[in-house]
């Protein structure tokens, strides 16, 4: 496009039609108003973060920022979605966020803002911003590498082993490839990746869940034939080594509910080193499952009025 003559030492901004024509070239560049801001921008941002420029087409600094950050949209492929709202069009929008001035700039995580800036910044400044707001590298491969594992788990367990000899530090791949190994039963291999998660300080709810159930797996496999077991309970309701052999048995089925009576039976009525193990079994099967389940809440209040 020809663009008329400026005197020389004068800044030549793009055109609106020119920035329109730039804007629509990339996937990760939209043009967004009031009508699609929920699915452009609330919803989007629950995948990957949305920065969302309010500008308006007589705005001098505007077409300076925008420009550069679509630009870097296009540099980082996907890392981030750049949003486009012209205020002029949509002032409900700009009101919304308060906005006072332009062009102003917001990040958008899990559907809210997390960050912001006003004015037309330099780029070294705005690269620093994203760096701020934007996952880091490994963390955006391990996300990607947990979408293929639907699909291909032996193609994302080696990307997530890449990543791991290219960032041996990262704790979302360690996370990610402990919960492949997991779900598909290679119990031995996810247990040292979440002991290391743990030792990082870097163990979720669902990594301790995971390592509670292999250790569950494994004090399973030495408590004997359970047969045998019950034969042994019904005989004498008193021998406890056998109940609680039988709990662990059955955690490791994750029969939980027959798990939770036969260890709440020993804290009950067992007064040596045995009620403590039972104790003990009971706190990592609510763990296992989880705060909010039925049984963690009823056999908390039992194993809760028994102890105090």
């Amino acid at each position: 496009m020809a663009r008329r003559a400026e005197p020389k030492g004068t800044l030549i901004l793009p055109s609106v039609t020119e920035l329109n024509a730039m804007a629509e070239q990339s996937p990760w560049i939209v043009k967004t108003n009031a009508a699609r801001f929920q699915a452009d921008v609330l919803e989007r941002s629950k995948q990957v973060p949305v920065v969302v420029d309010f500008w308006a087409p007589w705005c001098g600094p505007c077409r300076m920022l925008g420009p550069i950050l679509e630009k870097l949209a296009r540099e980082k492929s996907g890392a981030f979605v750049l949003a486009k709202v012209n205020t002029d069009e949509d002032p409900s929008l700009a009101a919304a966020f308060g906005v006072e001035g332009i062009p102003a700039v917001f990040a958008i995580r899990d559907g809210r803002p997390i960050d912001q800036f006003v004015g037309a910044l330099p780029e070294s400044q705005i690269r620093a911003w994203l760096d701020g707001i934007l996952p880091a590298e490994d963390e955006m491969r391990s996300e990607a590498a947990r979408a293929l594992a639907a699909e291909d788990a032996a193609a994302a367990e080696a990307a997530l082993r890449a990543i791991l000899a290219e960032f041996p530090k990262s704790t979302a791949a360690r996370r990610v490839l402990a919960e492949l190994l997991f779900a598909s039963g290679r119990l031995n291999e996810a247990e040292p990746l979440l002991e290391e998660l743990t030792e990082m300080g870097a163990a979720d709810e669902d990594c301790e869940r995971m390592l509670s159930e292999i250790r569950l797996q494994e004090s399973a496999r030495t408590q004997g034939d359970p047969a045998e077991l019950q034969a042994r309970l019904q005989a004498d309701p008193d021998d406890f080594a056998a109940a609680l052999a039988l709990a662990e048995i059955e955690a490791a089925k994750r029969e939980y509910a027959a798990a939770l009576e036969h260890a709440l039976h020993v804290v009950a009525r067992d007064r040596g080193d045995l009620r403590e193990s039972a104790r003990g079994l009971m706190l990592r099967l609510f763990n296992v499952l989880g705060n909010d389940h039925p049984l963690t809440e009823e056999y908390r209040r039992k194993l809760t009025m028994l102890l105090f």
